[in-house]
Formats: C-alpha cells, sequence, structure tokens
C-alpha cells in the first residue's frame, strides 16, 4: 500500500500501521522495535516529496512506535533528532546511535540540508513533541518520554536556532526562507511547550524562553499573513505559561510594542473601518494585543500611572468603538471583557479577595473614570438592531449577541462598587435622553434599562439610587411604554420593576405602585410578556401586599377578563396572577370577613374557569383544550392555597376557636368557601375524561396537600378524611396505577402532618389507609414482579416510613402486615429501580433507628419480633447486592442499612451477615476475605469508617478493574 502511486492509498497504508501498533503492539518483541522504527524511517524519507498529509501520518506513526515502549526509548532511540539528522542528510535510515556526534559537526549536517529537507526535520522534531504531550499518552509513559525530550533538545535547537535567529532584515530571499521560518516556528513552539508541560523548572526551559525576543522581532513581516499569523499563535501559547516563558526582556519589548504608535494605528485603522472582515494581520494582531492585556491587567491596575501601562488601557477601550455588533459583525468587543473583568478585579481587591483601594486613592478616581468611558460604550454594543438587521441574524448570532449583553450586565454589576452611584444617574438620565428625541430612541431607553437592570437587582436596604429610580419613574417612562413597539425593552422594563421591589416597600416607593400596577397588568394582554409581567406582579404583590389591597377589586375583574378572554397568553402567567391576588389578600387585607369576601370571589373566578374545562371535555375535538383549562384551574387554585399559608390569622380579634368556627362550620362564610373548592378538585378529578390524568392528579393533590403544616384552621386545612376520601377515590375507582404516584405522595403528607404529638390522632383512618393501599394499590399492581410499576412501590414505601414516626402499631396489627413488611418491605431492598431501593432502605432504616424507650413495651417487643424475622432476609440480600451484584450508586444506601443493623442489633447482624456469606460457596481466600470483612463492621458497630469498608469490599467483590457506571 505505502509503495501505491496513489497518494489516498499510501496514507491508508501508514494508517494502518497506527491501527496494528494501537490493537497489536504488545506481539512485537522488544528486540525488533528497532526494526520498525527504521522501516518506518524509510518509508518517511521514500515519500518526503509527496503529499505532506501522508509524511505527517508516517511521522506520528512513528511516534506512536516509539510512546508503544516508551519504557526502553532512551536504550532504543537515545539522539532521536540527531539520528533523524543524519537519516535526512544521507538518505538512510539511522535508528539507535549510541553516541552524540560533535555538536560542531551536528551543525555543520544541519546547515547542509536544503529547504526541503530541513523541513522534513522539522517535521519529526514538531510531531515528536506534540505526540508524546497528547492527553492519551499513558501517565506511566511519560516519565521516560519526557526524559528523552528534554535530554534532545540540544539537538531541536541546533535545527531551529539558525532560522530562529535569522534578523528579518537579513531575509535575502522571502519566498524559500519563509515557508521554513513557519516550520521552525511551529516546531519551537511545540517543543517548548513539550519541555514546560515534562519540567516546568528544567534549566532548557529557560534556554527556550531566552529565544522569545527573537519571535517578537518576526511580527515586522508583515508582506506574509502566513509567517506573522504563525508568530502570534506562538506568543499567544506562551503567554498561556507566561510565568516560564515569558521573561523580563520579553515583557519589556511587548509592553513597548502594544504601548506604541504602531499598535494604535493598527486600533484606529479597524476602528475607522467599516468593513465586517478585518485584514488577517489586522485581526492577527488584535488577538495579539487582548491576549496580551489579559496577561498584563493586574500589573496594570498595579502601574496605571505608568505611561505605557495607561496606553495599553486606553487602547483597549478604544477596540469598543469598532462598528457592528457584537458576535454577528465583530468579536473584538465580546473577547475585551476578560480584560475589563480582571482590571476591575485587581483595582478593588489583592490576592486573597480583600479591598484593596478607597476612594480616596488615586487610582481609584482614574479606574473610574476609565470604567464610565467603557461602560458608556459598552452602552452603544448593549443596543439591540433594527429588525431590518435583526432578521438576517442566524440563531448562533442572536444567542452570541444576548451572551455578550449578560457578560456585559455581569461587567456592570462586578464593576459597580468602583463606578457607584455615578453610573446609575448616568444610565438615568440615557433613559431620559432617549425619551427626549422624536421618534422615541426605544433601542437606547432598552440598553439603558437593561444596564439599570444589572444593578438594581443587587441593591440591599435603602441605596442612594433609590432617589434615582424616582427621578426615572417621575419622568414619562411608564406612561409610554405601552405604546412602545419594541417588545424587548417592554420585557427589560418588567425585569427591572422585578428588580426594584425593595424601592416599592420602602415609603416613597409605595407612592409609585399605582403607576406601575396598571401598566404590568396591561402587559398580562400580551402573550409575549405575560410570563414576565406576571412574575413582576406576583414579586410585587407578595412584598407590597398592604399597598395593594385596595387594588384587589380591580385586581379581580382583570384576573377573570384574562381567563375569559385570555387564550393565547400562558398558563404559568395565569396561575401566578392567582398566586399574587391571595398574597395581597393574605398580608395585606387584616379584615378576615373582607379577606373571604375577596376570596370567595377569586375561588368563583376559578370555578368559573373549570367550568369551561367540564364544558369542553364533551366536545371530542376539544379535549386537549379541556385539560389543559382543568389542569391550570387546580394548580391556580394549588397557588391560591400556598399563599393562604404561613401567616398567623389570630389577632387581637380572633382565636383559634373563632377561626374554627368561620372556617369549618356549617353555613359559615368561610366554610362556604371551602366547600367551593373542594367542589371544583371533585368536578375535574371525577370528570371521565380527566380521571387518572397524572398533571390532573398532581395538581388536585397539590390543592389539598396546601394546608397540611397549618397549625390553625384556614380556606384550606381540610379534615383528614376528606382528604382520606380523595385517596380512597383515586385508588380504589379510579385506578390507573401509573399515574397514582401523586395520591401516594398526598397520602404520606397526610400521615406525617399527624405524626407530631400537638396534632390530632388519625389511627382509625391509618387503618383504613392501609387497607386501601394494600387492596387498592400493591395487591392490583403485583408488588413482587417484574411488571410492577416502581413508583407504586416507591410511593407505598415513603409512606410505611411516615407510619413509623406515630403510627407503627397500625402496620403490626394490620392483617396485611406479613405480605406489606416480610415480603413487599423486604423484596423491595434489592428492586430494580434506584429509587425504590432507597425508599426501601430509608424505611428500615427508619424501623431500626427507633428508640426503645419511645415506644409501648408491647410495640417495642412486636418491633424485636420483626427484627428477627427479617433481619436474616435482609442481610441475605444486602450480602449478595454488596457482593458485586448492585450497581456502584446504591452501595451506599446498603452501607446505611448495614451501619443501622450494626448500631443497633450488633450481635445478631454479625450472625445474620455471616450465615449470608456462608450460603454461597467461593474460594477459600475469598471466604477469608469476607469474614475479616464482617468483623471489620461489628467492631464499628455502625460508625462512619463503616461505608468506605462496605464501598472497598464492593470493589474487592467485583474486580478493580470493573468499568463500572
Amino acid at each position: 500500500m505505502l509503495s501505491s502511486a496513489n497518494p489516498n492509498v499510501r496514507f491508508f497504508g501508514a494508517l494502518t500501521y497506527t491501527v496494528k501498533l494501537n490493537s497489536d503492539w504488545q506481539s512485537i518483541p522488544p528486540e525488533s522495535v528497532s526494526q520498525l522504527l527504521l522501516q518506518l524511517l524509510n518509508w518517511f524519507l521514500a515519500l518526503g516529496h509527496g503529499p505532506r498529509f501522508i509524511t505527517q501520518k508516517l511521522a506520528a506513526t512513528l511516534l506512536l512506535a516509539l510512546i508503544k515502549f516508551s519504557e526502553s526509548s532512551d536504550s532504543i532511540w537515545p539522539y532521536p533528532i540527531q539520528d533523524v539528522v543524519i537519516s535526512v542528510a544521507r538518505n538512510i535510515p539511522t535508528v539507535g546511535t549510541r553516541e552524540s556526534i560533535d555538536d560542531e559537526a551536528f551543525q555543520n549536517m544541519v546547515q547542509s540540508l536544503d529547504a526541503h529537507d530541513l523541513s522534513m526535520v522539522l517535521l519529526l522534531c514538531t510531531t515528536f513533541a506534540e505526540e508524546i504531550s497528547r492527553a492519551d499518552v499513558p501517565r506511566q509513559s511519560r516519565p521516560p518520554l519526557y526524559k528523552l525530550l528534554l535530554d534532545s533538545t540540544h539537538h531541536a535547537l541546533a535545527v531551529i536556532k539558525p532560522i530562529l535567529t535569522t534578523p528579518p532584515s537579513s531575509i535575502t530571499s522571502p519566498d524559500s526562507f519563509y515557508p521554513v521560518l513557519v516550520s521552525v516556528l511551529n516546531s519551537f513552539r511545540a517543543w517548548t511547550i513539550s519541555c514546560v508541560l515534562a519540567d516546568a523548572n528544567a534549566p532548557v526551559v529557560s534556554t527556550l524562553a531566552s529565544f522569545l525576543p527573537s519571535v517578537i522581532e518576526f511580527l515586522q513581516i508583515e508582506s506574509d499573513k502566513s509567517v506573522y499569523a504563525t508568530v502570534v499563535d506562538v506568543l499567544i501559547d506562551f503567554m498561556e505559561w507566561a510565568d516560564k516563558l515569558v521573561t523580563a526582556e520579553s515583557m519589556k519589548i511587548l509592553l513597548a510594542l502594544f504601548s506604541s504608535p504602531y499598535a494604535a494605528s493598527k486600533i484606529e485603522k479597524v476602528v475607522a473601518t467599516t468593513e465586517v472582515n478585518h485584514e488577517d494581520i489586522t485581526e492577527a494582531f488584535l488577538n495579539f494585543f487582548i491576549s496580551f492585556g489579559e496577561l498584563v491587567a493586574k500589573d496594570i491596575a498595579v502601574n496605571l500611572g505608568r505611561l505605557e501601562y495607561r496606553r495599553i488601557v486606553d487602547l483597549t477601550a478604544e477596540l469598543l468603538r469598532i462598528p457592528g455588533f457584537p458576535i454577528e459583525d465583530e468579536n473584538v468587543s465580546n473577547r475585551t471583557l476578560e480584560f475589563w473583568d480582571l482590571f476591575v478585579e485587581s483595582i478593588l481587591y489583592d490576592n486573597d479577595g480583600a479591598l484593596l483601594v478607597s476612594v480616596e486613592d488615586v487610582r481609584f478616581s482614574d479606574a473610574q473614570s476609565i470604567m464610565m468611558q467603557v461602560i458608556s460604550l459598552l452602552w452603544i454594543k448593549l443596543r439591540l438592531p433594527d429588525s431590518s438587521i435583526a432578521v438576517r441574524w442566524t440563531q448562533d448570532s442572536r444567542d452570541g449577541f444576548f451572551a455578550f449583553r449578560k457578560d456585559v450586565a455581569d461587567l456592570i454589576e462586578s464593576s459597580y462598587q468602583l463606578v457607584q452611584t455615578r453610573l446609575y444617574s448616568v444610565l438615568v438620565q440615557f433613559v431620559i435622553d432617549s425619551m427626549s428625541v422624536t421618534p422615541i430612541d426605544w433601542p437606547g431607553v432598552e440598553a439603558s434599562l437593561y444596564a439599570l437592570n444589572a444593578i438594581t437587582q443587587s441593591l440591599t436596604s435603602d441605596p442612594p439610587e433609590f432617589e434615582l429610580l424616582q427621578t426615572l419613574l417621575d419622568s414619562r417612562l411608564v406612561s409610554v411604554l405601552p405604546s412602545c413597539p419594541l417588545l424587548r425593552a417592554r420585557q427589560t422594563s418588567l425585569s427591572l420593576i422585578a428588580s426594584a421591589i425593595p424601592y416599592f416597600q420602602t415609603d416613597t416607593g409605595k407612592k409609585y405602585i399605582p403607576t406601575v400596577v396598571p401598566y404590568l397588568f396591561q402587559c398580562l394582554a400580551s402573550p409575549s410578556l405575560a410570563l414576565h409581567a406576571s412574575r413582576s406582579i406576583f414579586q410585587l404583590c407578595s412584598e407590597c401586599a398592604t399597598a395593594l389591597r385596595d387594588d384587589v377589586p380591580g385586581f379581580l375583574s382583570i384576573y377573570r377578563a384574562m381567563l375569559t378572554h385570555g387564550g393565547a397568553i400562558d398558563a404559568i402567567a395565569k396561575e401566578r396572577i392567582a398566586g399574587a391576588i391571595a398574597e395581597v389578600l393574605q398580608q395585606g387585607v387584616d379584615d378576615l370577613a373582607l379577606r373571604t369576601v375577596y376570596l370567595s370571589d377569586l375561588v368563583d373566578v376559578l370555578g368559573e374557569y373549570a367550568e369551561e374545562a367540564v364544558r369542553l371535555a364533551n366536545d371530542p375535538t376539544a379535549a386537549s383544550d379541556a385539560r389543559d383549562i382543568a389542569a391550570s384551574a387546580l394548580k391556580s387554585l394549588a397557588m391560591v392555597g400556598k399563599a393562604c399559608r404561613g401567616v398567623e390569622d389570630i389577632d387581637s380579634t380572633s382565636t383559634s376557636s373563632g377561626l374554627d368556627h368561620h372556617w369549618n362550620s356549617d353555613g359559615a362564610s368561610g366554610r362556604l368557601v371551602k366547600d367551593k373548592i373542594l367542589e371544583i378538585v371533585g368536578a375535574i378529578s371525577h370528570l371521565p375524561a380527566f380521571a387518572g390524568d397524572i398533571t390532573i392528579r398532581q395538581n388536585a393533590t397539590g390543592v389539598l396537600k396546601a394546608g397540611l403544616s397549618e397549625s390553625l384552621p384556614g380556606p384550606f386545612t381540610w379534615a383528614a378524611d376528606v382528604i382520606l376520601g380523595y385517596i380512597r377515590d383515586e385508588i380504589v375507582s379510579v385506578g390507573k396505577l401509573d399515574t397514582l404516584q401523586p395520591v401516594l405522595t398526598l397520602a404520606a403528607s397526610l400521615v406525617a402532618s399527624y405524626s407530631s404529638s400537638g396534632t390530632p390522632d388519625i389511627h382509625h383512618l391509618c387503618v383504613q389507609l392501609l387497607d386501601v393501599l394494600y387492596t387498592g394499590a400493591l395487591v392490583p399492581n403485583n408488588a413482587l414482579t417484574s411488571n410492577s410499576d416502581p413508583d407504586v412501590n416507591q410511593g407505598t414505601l415513603e409512606i410505611l416510613s411516615k407510619f413509623c414516626q406515630r403510627y407503627l402499631d397500625v402496620i403490626l396489627a394490620s392483617p396485611h402486615f406479613e405480605s406489606l413488611i416480610l415480603q413487599f418491605g423486604v423484596a423491595m431492598v434489592t428492586a430494580k429501580e434506584p429509587l425504590v431501593v432507597k425508599s426501601a432502605v430509608k424505611f428500615w432504616n427508619d424501623l431500626l433507628n427507633l428508640s426503645p424507650d419511645s415506644q409501648s413495651p408491647a410495640i417495642a417487643h412486636a418491633i424485636k419480633q420483626v427484627i428477627d424475622i427479617s433481619g436474616p432476609l435482609l442481610m441475605s440480600a444486602v450480602a449478595s447486592s454488596i457482593s458485586g451484584a448492585a450497581p456502584r450508586s446504591l452501595v451506599t444506601e446498603y452501607a446505611k442499612l448495614i451501619k443501622a443493623f450494626f448500631r443497633t442489633n450488633t450481635g445478631p447482624a454479625q450472625q445474620w451477615l455471616t450465615v449470608a456469606f456462608q450460603i454461597e460457596n467461593c474460594t477459600a481466600d475469598k471466604a477469608r476475605a469476607r469474614h475479616t470483612f464482617v468483623e471489620k463492621i461489628a467492631r464499628l458497630r455502625g460508625r462512619p469508617p463503616t461505608e468506605t469498608i462496605v464501598k472497598d469490599f464492593w470493589i474487592a467483590e467485583r474486580g478493580q478493574t470493573f468499568d463500572y457506571v
């Protein structure tokens, strides 16, 4: 194949060597490696005048062979670069020369090479450095290869140095010299960086770094784009290792370069042009300039008063004047952001994060002026494009532009401690100025609001910026926003309002709530703004409820219209508004009777919405709309329920008994509201079209769970038998086990909420619940078979765990005890689904950790009997799992169970686990290891190291080299 006239076939011949080396290199006897290297080097020489991609592949294959035999690389090929030079010079492959030839003789041999031969040597040098530094080279192979690299540096330098140190002014034949120079630069870069990776403190690294000034000189060669770009790439790569490769001399040269008229001319040329694509030379220089700026940003901050450093800052700011939109038309602005972040950080803080400068510091004043200028320039870049421009953008361009805006917002926020209120004042004035022109400069308004939002969302307490917010609200901004044709400007205004909630909570800010709220509700009419507006409304209502209590009737009227005519508005927005109104009722309306009237009206609005769902459910063509409306109505009720909890209703005029009468007595106004809520839940849940629907079940149970944590009667505090009735209906009447999890979660919450000593005892209801759970869920689910629904099993286990807190006797006395605990409970410890196993382990841990002192003697005795019966079964299951059967993700769970058993039942647990291991026939060594493991666990008695020992045991049993996830 390598002898073929077809270059593609020759390439595949070289590739075949690579594949064979990767797959079968161990079949090559060590004594044959030199012969293999000779063969590859021979083909490398023979095909050297052919296509470059073939010789590159052969060079890589040659190095692959060396890497595979890295341990003996020093003896196989002690002088690889010297041998390559000899081979190329004599056109005879040479591998394994035992002595280094005289430096002068070697230098003469290098100088005898023509341009082609030299490029062949340089290709091997570059490939050698790159290949041994690859991330996929085995760790154990690197030390001998790195040693070989460092030892060969003097030969590599002998090849590279003559070209690298040639003054640009002395180049007489650029057409032949420049291609070789590019190869030399690439070799120099690869070799130097590899040496840094090998040993950054090696003397050869300093030697290599000393040639950087020579590289910088080649920036004079602007006539060849390839040379210039390569020089820049080398310098940028070296900056990543600046502490090792950029010497004080090199830094001085670079600092002079980037503060020189030459740098200014390059930047001025870019700023002045309207071209989208700059010249390659200029583009390369800009990348170099920005990279250098990032490197010295901290030095600039410290030396801001020095002319050369200040000049670099000014030029970097000047880059922001490049025409065009970031990302789409120019990407320089985006690249400067990292510099400005570092600059601000270095001005404000020391290396330990402590505040470095004060307002009195001269550097602070200078830096503040600089950042004010920078942010003003970035403000221009933040402006949204005209629709005629934006329509031509690709999705990547749009994403890039808005990512840039986000980065600018982050910069503004991080630099605010430096620019302070001065910037806020300027931005407010930008808004006012943008509105003062005809037509209004909406992109300018939006950019200013966007920047203001970045600052406002991080303000705390009562800052001076609030006075400036007042200036903004006193302007005509809110009055003109509804007619704004720029959708994003309105979206940004909504975000700013949400960020300014702390201001609206102040006495001054409350005066502006009547100005802002109508605008927010106007935005609800737009599907594109409804989500933003509803979020702001919810936050405002939650934090400023008292100031909005007189607006509740208007809110209800708007909300009714929104549900009736707002079909295109996102359901989340509708649900938030319901919660927002409820927040005002609960926190802002003190009079219980008035609050109940408003709540009744709100529930009526949602009832009408639910009736629409019921009506549409009878129309097969509208089934999807009906379900969406039904789910939204229930979710809205749940939002109302969440808002109506957490605030104590007892004041000087009401008592707990009074609240109980108000909310629970037949005919009372509060009870009538509760009945309406239950009617809505029942009407939707029992409708055949929605029965068993997972979303409907989730949202309905959300309504019923809303008041479970409440200690006082309220509109969403249901009697336990009411919730149990819903659970029974859903499990027994509706069925549909695959969507039963929300109902089981509700059952677990019900038991948990009545498990503390201060709550009513619901033993009789728990008996019924356990019976419903077993007959209606577990039995139909075939829990012990592979076809069972894991959600049902997990939900059942979570309920059983809740029973352990107060109603354990219900389980122990149940006729289903054996099936529930000794069969189902044990079997689920080794279920296929990780979440089921975790729930099963939690149940058994809860049971094991029950204190005997907190139980009656009869219950404590019954628990002991359960443990005595289930213990051997559980330890058998655990033994099998930690012996390698369990996946890695569950080993911690089994360790928890072992800890609980050995902490509470050390002796029996040791016996059970020992017997479990003895059941399986295994080698004597493995048996001893298992015996030792059990003894270690027993001695620890559940203390922390148990988990680590179990993990180590699992690894040993499964095998060290097992590749698991």
